[in-house]
Formats: C-alpha cells, sequence, structure tokens
C-alpha cells in the first residue's frame, strides 16, 4: 500500500460524518498516534473502535495493526519529504513567483503519483489492457485531454480503442461494451456526471472498468471501479484551471502506458516503428 496519510485525505471527503472526524483529528496530529491500540486510538480521536474497523477496511486494510504499521511507514516518509500544496495563484504575483509555484505544484503532483499507487494496482491494470477485445476511454472537459493523450498513444501501438468528444458517443460506447472490454474512466473529482454514468453502464454491461481519479475509495466513480489509479490532490481555488490534477493524470497514463508496452516490448516497438511518421526533407 501506498501513501497512508495521502489515502486518508482522499477518502475524508466521501466518508461518513463519523470518519470524517476521525480522519480529520489524525490528519491534525500524525505523530501523535503512533504505536497506539485501536481502544488507544479511539479514546484519543473520541471515536468507536467500530469506526476505526471500518475505516480501515474501506482503506484496503485488514485492521488497525495494519493502519499503524502504515502510519509509521508514512511518518519516515514524511521526514524525508513532507506532503505539500501548491500555494494558491493571486493576481500579485511577480511572474517569478508564479513559475515557482506552478511548477512546484505540477512536481508535488507527479511526487504523489508515485506515492499513491502500488506497482502491483498497474500490473493488474496492465492484466487487463492485455485481455481487453476494445478498450474505450471516458473523460469529459480537463479529463477529456488526458484521455486523448492516452487514445493517442494507444493508436500509436495499434491497440483497439475507442474515444469521443461528445458524451452521448463516450454512452454508445459504454452501452455496447460487454464482458470483453476494458474501460477507462478519468475524473479528478469523481463527481462528473458524465463519466460516472459511462463508466457505470460499462460495469453494468459486464466490463472491466479502471478509474484514473483524485477522489477517495468511495466515490460514485470507484465504486464502478474493478482498478483505481489515483491522482494526488495539490490544487486548491485554482481548481478549476485542472493544472496540477492534469499533470498527475498524465503522469499516471505515461506509467500504465510504459507498463504495458514493455510488457510487451518487442512486438509494440515494431509497431511503433512501423506508425513512425516521417517528415520529408
Amino acid at each position: 500500500m501506498a501513501s497512508l496519510l495521502v489515502r486518508l485525505k482522499q477518502h475524508k471527503d466521501s466518508a461518513s460524518p463519523a470518519e470524517r472526524d476521525l480522519i480529520g483529528r489524525i490528519l491534525e496530529a500524525p505523530g501523535e498516534i503512533s504505536g497506539l491500540s485501536i481502544h488507544e486510538l479511539a479514546a484519543y480521536t473520541f471515536a468507536s473502535p467500530s469506526t476505526i474497523t471500518r475505516m480501515c477496511k474501506k482503506l484496503g486494510l485488514k485492521g488497525s495493526q495494519a493502519f499503524q504499521r502504515f502510519h509509521i511507514y508514512d511518518l519516515a516518509l514524511l521526514r524525508e519529504n513532507e506532503l505539500s500544496k501548491i500555494d494558491d495563484l493571486a493576481p500579485t504575483d511577480t511572474t517569478r513567483q508564479t513559475i515557482e509555484k506552478v511548477t512546484r505544484g505540477n512536481v508535488d503532483s507527479l511526487r504523489l503519483v508515485g506515492k499513491l499507487n502500488d506497482p502491483e494496482v498497474y500490473d493488474t491494470c496492465v492484466d487487463l489492457m492485455e485481455a481487453a477485445r476494445t478498450i474505450n476511454l471516458f473523460g469529459m472537459g480537463a479529463s477529456l485531454l488526458s484521455a486523448r493523450d492516452l487514445h493517442y498513444k494507444l493508436l500509436r501501438i495499434g491497440v483497439n480503442c475507442n474515444l469521443i468528444d461528445d458524451w452521448h458517443g463516450q454512452l454508445l460506447y459504454a452501452s455496447n461494451s460487454g464482458p470483453d472490454d476494458l474501460s477507462i474512466a478519468i475524473s479528478y473529482s469523481g463527481s462528473t456526471d458524465e463519466v460516472n454514468t459511462c463508466a457505470r453502464l460499462a460495469h453494468e454491461r459486464g466490463g472491466k472498468v479502471i478509474a484514473i481519479t483524485g477522489a477517495g475509495f468511495e466515490s460514485e466513480l470507484t465504486r464502478s471501479a474493478d482498478q483505481i489509479l489515483f491522482v494526488g490532490s495539490t490544487e486548491p481555488l485554482m481548481r478549476s484551471a485542472a493544472m496540477a490534477s492534469r499533470i498527475g493524470q498524465l503522469g499516471v497514463i505515461d506509467i500504465l502506458f510504459k507498463s504495458f508496452v514493455n510488457r510487451n516490448y518487442e512486438r509494440f516497438s515494431e509497431v511503433l516503428e512501423k506508425n513512425q511518421i516521417r517528415k520529408h526533407q
């Protein structure tokens, strides 16, 4: 499992009120709960042991001992490189300040991608891609740009994949998908109705679904997903510009694509060479 504290932040927005209070107290002083038993943690955070157990299950943990093991690892990691949020852009910023803030946000976003996702999850996603008859891509707004990037990459290696800008077209791809098809749904918020509808419909048709998202485990999108690849949250008010989140999505896509190519390197390298667009001098 990757960064526990980051996953707690990701899960907080979609958590129950009791779990949200619990997560808030953990994140306020993460160093204070290190090594506590489940009953000690419950007393410190004013939560019930059952709330802690439920939260651990939603995070993919077997219990409070696993929670503490990953938490201790996180604290050691944070001492080396504390997770940070990009400062919000301001109209009074100089060009140099803007450069520094945007650059730092993009770098932090890529670092979070590395901490949030296990290599085993990428491997499982590659398994799904290898087994798929067709890969359908879903995304709207800024996430559509990320979907286009993956679409172009897959076309270059000869993979049968579908992407259309029109939402009704995406809905038709979802409706026509079946058990042999894979859908990759991209939504930073996890609450984009159009993307969620496509992912849910593809899932209902028996297809596999990979979600690329910044939402928590209990978002509507992730509930339709067989595998989840997380994008870190580093943006405050400038979220509407989808800057660092887009970089995070592209980072996930690059890792997923390269892992897929590496699995069948000789075959795909030949296709890449054949599909090389050569410019006349």
